[in-house]
């Protein structure tokens, strides 16, 4: 900025000293002598003045026209902003808040000079410079005190926003660029631009990742390299559960998991993968029912998990699961998937209709709400790491030794991982210190017991109705032999069957017990029991369950029949083709097909191939034809020049 000089007089005005005093102290401020009229007169920059005294100067020279509104220092803005700056910048302040009191009307380069070296001195571990407080007093000037606070926002980056919006293109993506990936990218693009010719003129990394820092939230890098699952997985927003009107055992949450652990099961080669279906309490954590399966997860098993836990503790008030297949159908839920979900609207034979069970379904890819997720991972760092079966539940997890110990096979059968797991289930897990919020460190266990005195007892059903719970439901008429279950093979009868005989029917079985099922009409209503017939019955003692194993010998009957069937009418083969053709050829036999001879027609090329017979008897060509010059030329034995000579003659 130019110097505007003034006489001391006016200098004197300004500063509310005599014009005296102004002479002696003239080294404070920067000043020169001036020749006017043939004298000496003293002149002090009024800048270089302390800010009161320049800033009235400045007010009272403006131009009447011009209004300048000088803004205040919002003192409020400055104290909150003090109090959520870090204590790097808190600490910042306060260095140039009380080095800038100390120098406060110290002008001119010899004047601060001193007053940093005396500074310095009395404070090492606060140095500062000339061109420091030159600068913070300029930054102070033009945004307040409040620039000492946030020195970092005011300072302007050596990063274009053209090159910082290519490094941040690159490196916020899933991809997770590095950093010096994505400035090698911005570097390439500024030069193709022409913005700069070489890495010397670029700004370092390290400044476009402070910039990157300075103006994205931590989270937001989190959200654009981690991808969206897991930013609401770890840091996205959840909703804290009230559990206070929730009784214990009212709400039941349901899911299959996969053991990770593999196991030997009977009739199978490779080692099986084994699950779980869980009902689960949804205030107190505790286990209510599950199934242990080396089967597919199904409908099946998660009727038979909801038995268990029934039979246990009784009937549950609400039920929450996730959209799967072994949840959203006729027999358990009522409501298959594909369609809207209906809560009030149950299918009538479904068990939840049945039982008086509301059904709840989670969100479409949802699975954090469901706090029975959170269950399984104890459940799998608490058990199935204990087993040197232990497959983890990805390729990282997965131990090195594992392929050695499926190999030797020295890892337990199904049966026994059966026993194990069940006495987990009932007896270690309900009794693990638990960190949920409501548990106040009490394990699953205690706060059941606390809870469940609280409330009424919960509804019980009969034998009868246990029995029914793992029914399945088919549809199908009844045919001549009476109900055919296409789903195992087997056919059904009873005395009323022929009155009934085309009609349709809702035929419901119990997986566990087929000796006996029950049919339908199409309203609902029951129409009476049917017996398993004999061909399969006859082998079934009072005190045995059928239950799936033999039906399922009578399918590996139909299925050995096939085979052999297959044997007698194999499939083709690549080789059967060269050995059909074979026997084709046979079959046609020899054939004599007459060919006509006719008479040779030559060629100038076999005169040619007869003169190279010749002249390979003689030896060399080119010597037989330097030695004896001409050769005689043998009559034609073209036949056609033979025909041209007969016809001129």
């Amino acid at each position: 900025m130019q110097p505007i000089w003034i006489s001391s007089t006016q200098a004197s005005e300004l500063l509310g000293i005599s014009e005296r005093q102004v002479r002696r102290n003239a080294s404070m401020w920067e000043y020169r002598w001036d020749d006017e009229g043939g004298r000496k007169v003293l002149k002090i920059n009024v800048r270089s003045l302390p800010k009161d005294a320049s800033d009235r100067y400045v007010m009272a020279t403006l131009p009447e026209s011009t209004e300048v509104q000088v803004q205040a220092e919002d003192v409020e803005t400055v104290i909150r902003s003090y109090d959520r700056a870090t204590d790097r910048a808190k600490k910042n302040f306060d260095k140039w808040t009380l080095i800038l009191l100390k120098c406060e009307g110290i002008t001119g380069t010899k004047e601060l000079g001193r007053f940093v070296d005396d500074w310095n001195r009395a404070h090492p571990e606060m140095k500062t410079s000339i061109k420091s407080i030159y600068r913070q007093r300029s930054q102070v000037g033009e945004c307040g005190k409040i620039a000492l606070i946030n020195h970092r926002e005011v300072m302007h980056s050596t990063v274009r926003d053209a090159w910082f919006e290519d490094f941040k293109n690159a490196y916020l993506t899933a991809n997770k660029i590095s950093v010096f990936s994505s400035w090698m990218i911005a570097l390439g693009k500024a030069i193709e631009r022409g913005d700069v010719k070489d890495q010397s003129e670029f700004p370092s990394k390290s400044a476009f990742n402070r910039r990157l820092k300075s103006e994205f939230a931590p989270d937001v890098i989190y959200f654009a390299r981690e991808g969206k699952k897991k930013f609401y997985d770890n840091k996205g927003f959840h909703l804290d559960r009230d559990y206070s009107d929730l009784k214990a055992g009212q709400v039941w949450v349901g899911d299959t998991r996969t053991w990770d652990v593999f196991v030997k099961v009977q009739g199978q080669e490779k080692p099986a993968t084994c699950y779980i279906t869980l009902f689960m309490d949804f205030k107190t954590y505790m286990p209510m029912g599950w199934c242990l399966h080396h089967d597919a997860p199904g409908t099946e098993n998660t009727l038979r998990a909801m038995r268990h836990g029934i039979e246990r503790y009784g009937l549950p008030e609400e039920i929450y699961v996730d959209n799967g297949r072994e949840y959203r159908n006729r027999d358990f839920s009522g409501q298959s998937r594909g369609h809207q979900i209906v809560e009030d609207e149950q299918y009538a034979e479904s068990m939840a209709s049945r039982l008086g069970i509301k059904m709840h379904f989670a969100i479409v890819r949802n699975a954090r709400a469901k706090i029975i997720e959170r269950n399984f991972l104890i459940i799998k760092n608490g058990f199935d790491r204990l087993f040197n079966s232990f497959k983890g539940g990805t390729v990282v997890e997965k131990p090195e030794p594992l392929k050695g110990v499926l190999k030797s096979g020295n890892f337990l059968t199904w049966e026994e991982f059966y026993g194990l797991a069940q006495e987990y289930m009932t007896i270690v897990f309900p009794g693990l210190p638990c960190q949920g919020k409501h548990h106040n460190g009490m394990t699953r266990r205690e706060l059941w017991n606390a809870e469940i005195v609280k409330r009424e007892p919960m509804r019980r059903v009969s034998r009868e109705t246990l029995s029914m719970l793992v029914s399945r439901t088919v549809k199908g008429r009844i045919m001549h032999m009476g109900f055919h279950l296409a789903q195992l093979d087997s056919w059904y009868w009873a005395e009323w069957m022929p009155v009934w005989k085309g009609r349709e029917v809702t035929f419901r079985y119990d997986p566990d017990d087929m000796r006996t099922a029950w049919c339908y009409d199409q309203n609902k209503k029951l129409i009476g029991e049917c017996t398993l017939q004999s061909a399969v019955g006859a082998m079934v003692k009072d005190d045995d369950a059928v239950g799936k194993q033999l039906i399922a010998e009578g399918v590996a009957r139909k299925r050995h029949e096939e085979k052999m069937l297959k044997e007698i009418c194999p499939d083709m083969s690549k080789e059967q083709a060269e050995e059909y053709i074979s026997a084709m050829r046979t079959a046609v036999g020899p054939q004599d097909i007459f060919v006509p001879q006719g008479p040779t027609h030559l060629t100038r090329h076999d005169r040619d191939s007869e003169q190279l017979r010749a002249e390979k008897k003689v030896g060399n060509a080119d010597f037989y034809n330097i030695v004896d010059g001409e050769v005689e030329e043998k009559p034609s034995t073209d036949l056609w020049d033979e025909l041209l000579t007969g016809e001129a003659m």
